[in-house]
């Protein structure tokens, strides 16, 4: 074999790499896109002044996982909304009600992995955002 036919044959086996990937590209589950990305980008300011209040006034919630359950903790608490999303599958997100200070679920109601915790709720007088990364054993 020559020169030329090796040269044609690394291009067409290129090629035909470049075109499977994009292919394959094409029919990838775009799970990672977030569908309500803008209007998420108009709230931002609400969003950053909710999450300023929760460090203004020493507001984090006392989130711990211990033995089979998940505790989560407030100083003060009229209502509020937690927010499980499962960063492997959307379709597992789940979302509580909050009326108590101390708040606990069975973690075996969730799943083993990594979960997005966001946590919004109010005292009375002003509102809270809060949101935390946790890993469930």
């Amino acid at each position: 074999m020559n020169w030329g036919r090796s040269i044609i044959l690394v291009l067409i086996i290129f090629m035909g790499f470049i075109t499977i990937l994009a292919i394959k590209m094409t029919y990838s589950i775009d799970d990672a896109f977030d569908k309500d990305y803008y209007e998420k980008g108009l709230a931002f300011d609400e969003e950053y002044a909710l999450k300023q209040n929760v460090i203004d006034d020493h507001a984090t919630p006392l989130i711990t996982v211990n033995g089979n359950t998940l505790n989560v903790e407030f100083k003060a608490l009229e209502n509020g909304n937690i927010l499980f999303k499962r960063t492997a599958d959307k379709t597992k997100d789940r979302s509580i009600k909050l009326k108590n200070s101390s708040f606990s679920i069975d973690k075996g109601l969730l799943e083993k992995g990594q979960w997005h915790l966001v946590i919004s709720w109010n005292n009375g007088k002003r509102n809270y955002l809060y949101e935390k990364n946790i890993y469930i054993p």
